[in-house]
This record gives structure tokens, sequence and C-alpha cells, in this order.
């Protein structure tokens, strides 16, 4: 997608794949790995607890109508906090620290699963699933706006298909895990146990257990604090940051149509869920039916993420996403005729890789367009979206099940004789399966007309055309026309400024647009303030003043330079950013790393470079360098057990997240140096740069 680097036609849109090269790069970071891992913990477990709850309220009622109108209530209790907190929970999860959200909400919401097992009543079932809904709309939000802050830019759509996999790519193994689960505590519970008479525990437990496991991943990442916003009194800052989040939404058209398209396909999702015991009780598919059955349905919605990258390429994804809508619709009217389990797996898998890959896509761009300071307000209205469909479905169906009332295989007089038995039956689970495909069929025809009207809408204001006939496709419009940001770091006498100038010029060469600027300075107001920072005269400057005349003098230069610039598509080089100040006023000073990089995440608003080049070099030959070139500054002048501890400060960062540091060796040739960091930048050009 975009244009390369080394050339200057422009390339096939296409959503870029996963490789196993990215997919390494991005499980090489150490955060990111144990956010996936977390994911996929809780995420098997909520899957498996999901399906349980549904079991445990047939259990309590039995295989009768009112069953299937108490599925329906419990449903409406998970309903009912994401229709109406997850956009204030967004609001939270901006004010709140991230992490302790993620940590505390698991806690919570494995206790609750754990006690689950013990009510006789609906009525506690239904509160308890409420309680629990409460925390995941804390929780999801939170997940989502932390992803973008542990992967580069380049990186955001591969990381965003392994978070799809890791959260929708668990629905087949948790079919399967919970079919298992349910033999396991059915033949092996000791006799007369509470088990034995209940052995939907088992997956319930289950469920509270990986809650526990997720907490302990997410306890051991390093989660980057957002800066806060401005400081209002309570209710006025709940209130005005959900009008700007909503505002977000509202005001784009895109997002809207994206947003509603994945209701739409998640609706499929939440009615298979929802019928899946129901409709595995006509087909005589047995207690595991609903676990395969559901099986298929994650199976297929893993396909649809792996196939989103190729099918791109292959297909503009203006064809891709509406389409997809309406075969997910099909396919479940196809399974809604099925007569066996083993016919109705087929379709039921293609209807789940239509909804992933309606959902990889909505996902990607929303994350793309979200800035940090109210991504979880967007991302509670994406996921208020698509919870709000799953188990809207989930209420819809089984109320509408319950009306019509279920297919009866068996006829039976008035005495209990036994007078007439059918294979296939057509009842109230069929017709309401065939009735929400026939929806999403709709839904994908006026998805495809509104997102349509949306992106001509968009194109026609950013280039002043009243007709939409540019040669723009729908996915140029969805994807941001913003810059790269690529800083350059390092010791001093490392060669930043050599090797920024080399980039500067190989890219200017290729017709692209740079800007190159450097810290402290960048600004009238940013020179002024390094003239101050840099002068031995200044030798009285507490170190704290130091660490906030830094602070200042970016804090211009984000909003004077580098912001305007990456607003146009332009491709920022800068020599020394955050890192420079993280390492030398938090390490070197002694004021504290985390300090001072809320400090400066505050006064940029939450910018980050996108590329972090650092060149190591040993301090005895990174400071004869610089004193043979120009002479000692002040900083250059602190001594040598300094800048050693600002080394190792470099290098732990770097370390720490390799998937945005392009770690060097300074004492490597200069034109080596250089084609090095050209093949790197290359890739983090080639994905984000439009044709």
């Amino acid at each position: 997608m975009g244009r390369s680097v080394g050339s200057r036609g422009p390339a096939p849109v296409a959503l870029p794949a996963t490789s196993s090269v990215a997919l390494r790069g991005l499980m090489a970071s150490r955060p990111f790995r144990r956010i996936v891992l977390a994911s996929a913990t809780s995420s098997l477990g909520d899957w498996i607890g999901f399906l349980a709850i549904i079991a445990l309220t047939v259990d309590i009622l039995g295989p009768t109508r009112a069953a299937a109108f108490a599925v329906s209530g419990v449903m409406t209790a998970r309903v009912v906090p994401s229709l109406l907190l997850a956009p204030v929970a967004g609001v939270f999860v901006d004010r709140w620290d991230r992490k302790r959200v993620l940590i505390w909400t698991d806690i919570g919401r494995g206790a609750v699963m754990a006690l689950i097992p013990f009510t006789q009543e609906i009525l506690a079932l239904v509160l308890a699933t409420l309680l629990m809904e409460v925390l995941s709309a804390l929780f999801a939000p939170a997940k989502d706006a932390v992803y973008p802050t542990l992967v580069r830019r380049d990186q955001l759509v591969s990381a965003n298909q392994v978070n799809l996999v890791a959260t929708y790519g668990m629905l087949p193994v948790a079919g399967f895990l919970y079919a298992l689960l349910m033999v396991l505590a059915g033949r092996y519970a000791p006799v007369d146990s509470f088990l034995a008479t209940r052995p939907v525990a088992l997956p319930i437990w289950f469920n509270a257990a990986s809650f526990g496991v997720s907490a302990l991943f997410i306890a051991g990442i390093r989660i980057r604090r957002q800066a806060p916003g401005p400081v209002r009194q309570l209710g006025e800052g709940i209130g005005a940051e959900l009008r700007e989040g909503l505002r977000f939404v509202a005001g784009h058209p895109v997002i809207r149509a994206l947003i509603g398209g994945v209701m739409v396909a998640a609706t499929a999702a939440g009615v298979v869920i929802s019928t899946g015991e129901f409709f595995a009780g006509i087909l005589n598919a047995g207690p595991s039916g609903f676990g395969i059955l559901v099986a298929a349905v994650g199976s297929g919605m893993v396909i649809g993420l792996v196939l989103a990258a190729p099918l791109s390429r292959a297909f503009r994804p203006e064809t891709l996403f509406s389409p997809a809508i309406v075969v997910a619709g099909a396919g479940l009217i196809l399974t809604a005729v099925s007569p066996t389990l083993a016919i109705a797996f087929a379709p039921a898998t293609l209807m789940g890789a239509a909804a992933g890959l309606v959902f990889i896509v909505g996902y990607t761009v929303l994350q793309k367009r979200s800035d940090d300071r109210i991504r979880g307000r967007t991302f509670g209205a994406f996921n208020a979206g698509v919870r709000i469909a799953i188990f809207t479905a989930t209420i819809a169906v089984p109320f509408a099940i319950g009306l019509i009332g279920r297919e009866q295989r068996i006829i039976e007089s008035d005495n209990g004789a036994f007078l007439m038995y059918y294979p296939y039956v057509f009842g109230g689970i069929r017709i309401t399966l065939i009735a929400t495909g026939l929806f999403m069929a709709l839904g994908g025809f006026l998805t495809w007309r509104v997102l349509g009207s949306a992106v001509r809408t968009e194109r026609a204001a950013a280039t002043g055309e009243r007709n939409g006939n540019g040669s723009a496709t729908v996915m140029d419009e969805l994807l941001p026309r913003r810059g790269v940001f690529i800083a350059f770091e390092g010791g001093d006498g490392s060669g930043k400024s050599t090797q920024l100038q080399l980039l500067r010029s190989h890219l200017e060469e290729l017709d692209l647009r740079v800007v190159v600027t450097r810290e402290p300075g960048g600004t009238e107001i940013g020179e002024r303030i390094r003239d101050i920072l840099l002068d031995p005269a200044s030798a009285a400057l507490s170190d704290r003043a130091e660490a906030l005349l830094y602070a200042a003098a970016r804090a211009q230069h984000v909003a004077e330079v580098i912001e305007p610039a990456l607003a146009t598509g332009s491709i920022v080089l800068i020599d020394r950013f955050i890192d420079s100040s993280v390492v030398y006023q938090g390490a070197g000073r002694g004021l504290g790393e985390p300090r001072i990089e809320e400090l400066n995440l505050w006064a940029t608003g939450q910018v980050l470079a996108d590329l972090i080049v650092l060149l190591d070099v040993e301090v005895d030959e990174g400071l004869r360098r610089a004193g043979a070139a120009r002479g000692h500054d002040r900083l250059e002048a602190a001594g040598v057990p300094f800048h050693a501890t600002v080394r190792a400060a470099y290098r732990r960062r770097a370390e720490a997240e390799p998937h945005r540091y392009l770690l060097l060796d300074a004492r490597l040739p200069v034109e080596q140096l250089h084609a090095l960091i050209v093949h790197n930048v290359a890739i983090v050009l080639e994905p984000v740069l439009q044709p």
C-alpha cells in the first residue's frame, strides 16, 4: 500500500499482510507479547463463559419457551451496560491509569464468574451478568487504547490483525474447549458432587481463572500513561469529554458508516451464539453440538482476518466491505436451512469469514483516525456498537423464538402416546435465523450506499470538487493522509546529524516532502531556549528548571513545526526528541525517567515518533568526536559517568521496545549506517504514504 521509497509510481491499495517477519517483529516486543497473551487468555475464557451462561440458563429452566425468554433476559443484562456506559466508560479510561483499569476489571470479572455456578435463580444470573458487563465496558476501550501505544504506526495493521485474532480467534478454540470441558465434567465428576449435578460449572470456573491469568500478564507490562486533558470540574469534565468523543464519531461520516457496517456484521455472530443451543437441539447434535457450531463461526472469523490482506490486493477494499456483510447474511440463511450439523458447518464458517473481513477493515481505520487523547472514547463508541449488535441479537432472537414457538420433531397425543416423528422441521428457530440473514443482506446494501456517499463527501471537502470523480479508492480516503515522524537519538558524537542529512538527501531525491528540524530549537522561541540550555554560563541552572525548559521548547516545537508538517503529509526528521529528555534529565540528572516521560508526553500532546533511529557509541569515543568537532557544551562537559548513565538508559529503552527503535552501532562506516537506515525507513514509509 502507498508509495515505495525506492520508486515513484503508485502501488496497489491494499491492507498490508501480517508476514512472518512482521509478526516476529511485533512479538519481539515484550509489552506487546504480554498484552496479546492477556487478550487471548481473557477472550478464551470470556467466550467459554458466554456459552456456559446460556447453557446454565437453559439448565435452570429446561428446554421450554420460558428458557428462550430467559436467555433473552440474560442477554439484555449484557446489552444495557454497552448501550448506556460504553461512551462514558471511554471517558473514564482516558482519565484513569489504563493499566490499573485493565488489571482491576480482570480481577473483578474473575470474582463474579467464580460465584455464578452457585445460583439457582435467573434474577441472580441477570444481576451477575450486568456487573460483568459494567467491568467489560471499562476493559475493552482501555485495551484497544493501549494497543497503538505499543507499536509503530507502520505496524498498526499487523498489530490489529493480531489483536482481533487474539480476541475473536479464541471463539473456535472456546467452542471446542467448551464441548471438551462439558464432556469431562459429565464423565469424571465424582458422583453426587456439585459438579456432577451442574457440569456447566467447570467451563464457568475456567473463565474465572482465565481473567486472573490475564491480570498477571498485564501486571508485567510497562504502559505509557496518557497525557491528562485540561483540568475541569468532574461533572463538567466528563460531560465535555463525552461530547468530544461523540463529536469525533458524529463528525466523520466514513467512521459512522464503518461502525454501522461492523454492527450489522456482528449481528451474525450474536444470532448464532444465542440460538446455537436451540439450533443444535433440532439438529440432533448432542450436548457438544453448540460448541462445535460456535467453533465453526469463530474459525471463519479467523479465516476472514487472515485473508483480509491478500483479498484487498486482489480487489478494491470498497468492493469487499459491504458485500462481505451481504455474504455473512447469506451464510446465516444457508446455516438456518441445513438439516444436519455437518452440513451447517460450512455456511456457518463462511458467515464468520465474512464478518471477520468486515471487522479488520473497520477496526484498523478507526485506530488510524483517532487521536490518543480521545482514543478511549472513540473505542468506547466502537465497542459499544459491536457489543450492542451482538447482544441485541441475543435478546431479540431468543425472544422471537419464544413467541413463534420452537420446532417440534415429535408429535404426541393428549395422553402422551407417540403419533409422528419429523426428521426435518421448520419453525421459530429457522424462521428467525432466515429473517436475520435477510436483515443483514439489506444492511450490507444500505452500508454500501452510505459509505459511498460519505467517501464522496470527504473527497469533495478535501479537494474542493463537487463530484467524486477522482482516481482515489475508498481505502485511500479511509486511511489518514498524515506524514511520518522519524527521530534520531544517541549520545553526543554518535553521528546523528550526519545520518539525518544523508537520509534527507535520499528522500528528497525521491520527490518526497521532508522537513528537518532539531531539539532544543526548531522555532524562534526554541532556539532562544537552546542558547540558555547549552551555554556553559548557565551552570547554575537547576536540574528541574533544565527539564522544564526542554519540555517548553518541545511543546512550542510540536505546535509550530512538527504537527503542521505531519498534517500536510510531510516526512519530519528531527535531531533529538522526547527520548533525549528522558535519558538526560530523567536518568542522567536523576529526576526519574517515568516522571520526565509523562511531563513531555503532556507537553507534546502525545506526539511520538514513528521510528527512533538510535546510534549507539562508546562514551569516550563519542565525547572525543564531539569535542574535536566544536568543543564541549554544558551537557557534553557533564563528565563520563553522566554520559555512561545516559547511554545505558538509551539501550534499556531500545531493548524494551525493539519494534519502535532501530538500534545501530555508530562505529560502522557512514555508508553502511546510511544503507541500514534507508532500508528500515523504507519499511516504515511503505504502508503509510499515499500514492
